[in-house]
């Protein structure tokens, strides 16, 4: 079937509403005339997803190149789609929100005919990067249909270090025994027990969203093993495995693995520890030497040994971060000196967090810039993003002009005033003034290696705001004035 070739084009539903399709939408034609071409989106339902086009509307083959940050309030979820249709996750979030993206993205599939995931990638084991991989498998028995989906992953990368309980024999554990074995050399702590398979550790090594996960796995693994002859590939990521995306070469598409980094630690490879750092807007300068923080950290150790890694398509470069930190940015730089970090869409660090390193970015240069935040509730709330954060990625960006998308301030949210709010337990009903979110914060990027669609929607119908640009083989940015719109055909009298 062909696909979208216009940035967008409106589509005439019977009922008489415009629906927007992008480009790189993949419609089936089902009839065509001088007026108007009759179209419908596979997997659909028909009353939002056959209508007509124009016939001014370009169609193309083959696809693109497809990327969509998810708003799952605080964490990552972002799934990309490459031309010939394959499938990778990358982390999902800690709730519900990536599982209804995908169920309603991915309709009609079942234990029979599951959605086939190529990779399910989890930069590290913080929960609010992949514990909503969890409401996957929850969705399969969900009361409403539409909010059900069913999975087959390939493939399931992450970097070694799983987390374990928080507390042993009603005592907290330290830092230091929280991500496994570890290993002194000189004046450094190294963590040693890294994992292939976290299934592989006892129940008692793992936290609860571990435990779950693991449960998760192995749910999935008869379904995977139907569908893809052979059990789900675990594997954990460093910098020298890079072979693990050679699985996307017969696509033109090359993946430069960069973290996290491996050192020699008295025979067998560790990831060093890292430290808290200290809470100084000079952050944002790179003026804080890595490793000069305040103590030995175990959130900063796991957040700065993400899994970072620069996708490439012809001229256009995607650099993913999960949540590195100043302190392994830095790192970074100096243990890969000849690595490029140039980048044209650049996944922020860590939600917008003010812990980063300002010189990473500089060599990132990115054209659009990605932050993944959100606030749920104020246990989560950690003012992301920075305003230090903000200023940096502008000042990095090495166009003018230079984009910068967050989730949630792509999210609309509409007033709906005085509500009775259910009764806490024990409690008086009360009213509450409410608000409702009528669009969430998704962010898309689409590219056939040359050209690149940058968009996110609005709480208005109709209104997104949308960047085009081309890049050439020498990385050279050229936007366009503005973004090319086919109406939909007027409805006959």
């Amino acid at each position: 079937m062909p696909f979208i070739d216009d940035d967008v084009v409106g589509m005439r539903l019977d009922s008489g509403a415009v629906r927007q399709l992008f480009w790189g939408d993949e419609v089936e034609v089902l009839s065509s005339s001088a007026t108007e071409v009759r179209v419908k989106l596979p997997g659909v339902a028909k009353d939002r997803g056959e209508g007509v086009i124009s016939p001014k509307a370009k169609l193309r083959n083959p696809g693109l190149l497809r990327m969509s940050m998810i708003d799952v309030q605080q964490g990552d979820g972002l799934i990309i789609e490459t031309p010939t249709g394959k499938v990778i996750f990358i982390d999902g979030g800690d709730n519900q929100l990536f599982a209804r993206h995908v169920a309603a993205r991915y309709p009609g599939t079942s234990d029979t005919n599951p959605l086939k995931v190529d990779l399910m990638l989890v930069t590290h084991g913080d929960a609010d990067h992949f514990d909503g991989l969890n409401q996957l498998l929850k969705s399969e028995s969900h009361k409403t249909l539409r909010k059900r989906v069913f999975v087959a992953p390939g493939r399931y990368y992450h970097n070694g270090i799983v987390k374990r309980p928080g507390s042993k024999g009603g005592k907290k554990v330290p830092d230091v025994e929280l991500l496994g074995e570890t290993t002194r050399v000189g004046k450094d702590t190294f963590i040693t027990g890294l994992v292939e398979d976290p299934g592989a550790l006892p129940g008692s090594e793992r936290n609860d969203p571990f435990k779950t996960w693991v449960n998760t796995l192995a749910a999935w693994e008869p379904r995977v093993q139907r569908v893809w002859g052979q059990p789900i590939e675990r594997r954990r990521l460093d910098q020298t495995r890079g072979d693990a995306f050679d699985f996307l070469k017969g696509e033109g598409i090359g993946v430069d693995l960069y973290g996290p980094i491996t050192e020699d630690a008295g025979g067998a490879p560790g990831l060093r520890f890292l430290t808290s750092p200290p809470d100084d807007a000079n952050l944002m300068l790179g003026s804080k030497p890595g490793g000069k923080g305040k103590s030995l950290s175990a959130s900063h150790t796991i957040n700065g040994h993400s899994i970072a890694f620069r996708l490439r398509y012809g001229n256009v470069r995607f650099l993913f971060t999960g949540d590195l930190n100043q302190e392994a940015g830095e790192r970074l730089r100096q243990a890969l000196p000849n690595a490029s970090l140039r980048c044209e869409v650049l996944k922020a660090p860590h939600h917008g967090s003010a812990d980063f390193d300002m010189e990473f970015l500089k060599e990132a240069g990115p054209v659009v810039s990605l932050i993944s935040s959100g606030d749920e509730n104020q246990t989560k709330e950690y003012i992301h993003p920075r305003a230090t954060l903000m200023s940096a990625l502008g000042k990095a960006s090495r166009t003018t002009p230079g984009v910068i998308f967050c989730t949630e301030l792509a999210a609309f949210f509409q007033t709906l005033g005085w509500v009775d709010a259910p009764p806490a337990k024990g409690k008086k009903p009360r009213k509450v003034f409410a608000f409702e979110r009528t669009n969430f914060g998704i962010v898309h990027i689409r590219t056939d290696g040359e050209r690149v669609l940058a968009f996110t929607h609005s709480g208005k119908e109709g209104m997104n705001e949308a960047y085009r640009f081309t890049v050439s083989s020498t990385g050279d940015v050229v936007f366009a004035p503005a973004v090319s719109k086919v109406s939909a055909p007027a409805k006959p009298d």
